[in-house]
C-alpha cells in the first residue's frame, strides 16, 4: 500500500501521488469491491430480459412489449448518464456520498417494484429509482480500479467486469426459482436483498486514492475556442464517444428480447433451452472479461475491442437468419463472449485516449453518458420494428442492432488510425 509523504505539495488541481501499487491487498479489494457494483449494476440490467417476458405474460400485459422495454431502457440510460455528474463529484472527493445515496436508491427502487401495480409505478420504481442508483454506484466501479494499477490495469478492470457476468447469471437464476415457489413480487423482494447484502461489501472495503481535485483548470480568455476544445476533449476521444452510442444501440438489444425470440421457435427450440438462453449469453461473457483483458495488457485496448465490436455486429447479424438451437446457442455464446470483451476494456480505452487520472472521472462519465444515450434509443427502436414486423419483426430487429454495432467498429477503427496511425503499434 503507498503511503503519500507529508512533505509532496502537489498543485491543488493536480491529484498527484507516488505510482500505483499494481498490486497487494488494499489494490486487489478494489477490484473485489468493484465486482460486486458491477454485479449489481450490468448484471442487473442483464437480467431485464426475465423482466420483460414476466412482465408481458402478468399484470403489464395490456402494454406493448416496446412500452415495457422502456423500463429496462431507462434504467440503463438513466445508470450511464448519471456518472457524468457523479464521475466529477468523485474527482473532488464524494465518493462515500455518492456510493451510499446509490446503495440506497438501488434497494429502494427494487423493492418498491415489488410493491407495483402498475405500469408508471414500475417504471418510476425500476426504470427511475433502480436507474439513478445504479449510476451512483456504477462509476466508482470503473473509476478506483484504474487508479489502483497502470502495468495490469486491463486485467483488473476484467476481473472486476465478472460481476457484470456473474450477476447475469444469479439474477435470472434466483428471480425463475423464487418466481415458481413465491411469485414474482416476493422474488423482486429476496432479489433486493441479495443486492443489499452484496452492495455493502464495495462499501466496505473500496478506498479512492487520488486526491480530490479542487478545481478545474482555467483557460484564458484569449484562448480559441477550438483550442479549448481540443484541450478538453480531443479528437480521438470525441470519435469514440460517438462510436460508443452507436455501438449501444444495437449491442444490448439481443439481450433485452432474447426471451421473447426463443418463444417464436416453438417446437425447434427446447423449452429447457430457450429458458436459459440469457443465462448462456451471460456466462458466455465471464471469458469474454477476463482473458481478452489480459491480453490487451500486451497489444492494447484499442487492438482489442475493435474485433471484439465487428464479432458481436456479426453475430447480431447472423442471429437475424436463426431458425434452430444450435444456430441460437452458437450465436448467442459469440455475442456474450464478444460483449464481454467490450465491457471488459472500455474503461481502458478511455484511459489510453484521455491518460490524465484526475479527469478520469469525468471522461468515464462522457463515455458512459453517450452508451446510456444510445442504450435508451436502441430497445424501444427495436420493440416498433417488432411490432411493425407483421410476423419477420425479429429480422428486422436484428439487422437493425448488428448495423449499428458494425458501425460502432467501424469508427473505432478511424479512432486508432487519428490516435497512433496505421503503424503495428501498442494501442
Amino acid at each position: 500500500m503507498d503511503i503519500e509523504s507529508p512533505l509532496e505539495k502537489p498543485k491543488a488541481d493536480q491529484p498527484a501521488l507516488t505510482p500505483p501499487p499494481n498490486g497487494g491487498l488494499v489494490a486487489w479489494l478494489q477490484v473485489l469491491g468493484a465486482f460486486f457494483l458491477m454485479f449489481n449494476t450490468w448484471g442487473l440490467s442483464n437480467t431485464f430480459g426475465i423482466f420483460q417476458s414476466e412482465y408481458s405474460t402478468s399484470f403489464l400485459s395490456d402494454s406493448s412489449e416496446s412500452a415495457i422495454s422502456w423500463i429496462g431502457s431507462l434504467q440503463g440510460f438513466l445508470m450511464l448518464i448519471v456518472c457524468v455528474v457523479c464521475g466529477s463529484l468523485l474527482d473532488r472527493g464524494h465518493f462515500y456520498l455518492t456510493l451510499t445515496l446509490g446503495i440506497f436508491l438501488e434497494v429502494f427502487g427494487m423493492m418498491m417494484t415489488s410493491l407495483a401495480t402498475k405500469y408508471y409505478q414500475v417504471l418510476l420504481a425500476q426504470g427511475v429509482a433502480v436507474g439513478l442508483g445504479a449510476g451512483m454506484v456504477f462509476i466508482p466501479a470503473l473509476q478506483i480500479v484504474g487508479t489502483y494499477f497502470s502495468t495490469r490495469r486491463s486485467t483488473a478492470m476484467g476481473l472486476a467486469a465478472t460481476g457484470s457476468g456473474v450477476g447475469g447469471i444469479v439474477y435470472p437464476l434466483l428471480l425463475r426459482s423464487l418466481i415458481k415457489t413465491l411469485a414474482l413480487r416476493w422474488a423482486v423482494r429476496v432479489m433486493a436483498f441479495v443486492m443489499l447484502g452484496t452492495l455493502l461489501i464495495p462499501l466496505a472495503v473500496m478506498r479512492p486514492r487520488l486526491r480530490p481535485r479542487n478545481k478545474t483548470p482555467s483557460t484564458t480568455p484569449s484562448s480559441p475556442i477550438w483550442t479549448t476544445i481540443k484541450q478538453t476533449l480531443p479528437l480521438p476521444f470525441a470519435l469514440f464517444l460517438l462510436a460508443i452510442f452507436l455501438l449501444y444501440i444495437g449491442l444490448y438489444i439481443p439481450f433485452f428480447y432474447i426471451d421473447a425470440f426463443a418463444l417464436t421457435l416453438g417446437p425447434a427450440l427446447p423449452l429447457s433451452l430457450s429458458s436459459n438462453l440469457l443465462l448462456i449469453m451471460n456466462a458466455a461473457s465471464l471469458p469474454g472479461r477476463v482473458l481478452p483483458a489480459m491480453l490487451a495488457d500486451r497489444v492494447g485496448n484499442l487492438s482489442i475491442i475493435i474485433p471484439a465490436t465487428l464479432l458481436a455486429g456479426a453475430a447480431t447479424l447472423a442471429w437475424s437468419r436463426v431458425h434452430d438451437a444450435g444456430g441460437l446457442v452458437a450465436a448467442a455464446v459469440l455475442l456474450g463472449f464478444a460483449s464481454g470483451s467490450i465491457q471488459a476494456v472500455v474503461p481502458g480505452v478511455v484511459v489510453f485516449l484521455c491518460p490524465d487520472l484526475g479527469r478520469l472521472g469525468r471522461n468515464v462519465g462522457l463515455m458512459l453518458a453517450a452508451s446510456g444515450v444510445g442504450l435508451l434509443v436502441g430497445s424501444p427502436v427495436a420493440g416498433v420494428i417488432l411490432e411493425l414486423g407483421n410476423g419477420e419483426g425479429f429480422w428486422g430487429v436484428f439487422v437493425f442492432a448488428g448495423v449499428m454495432v458494425v458501425a460502432a467498429a467501424a469508427l473505432m477503427g478511424c479512432v486508432r488510425v487519428v490516435k497512433v496511425g496505421f503503424g503495428v503499434v501498442k494501442a
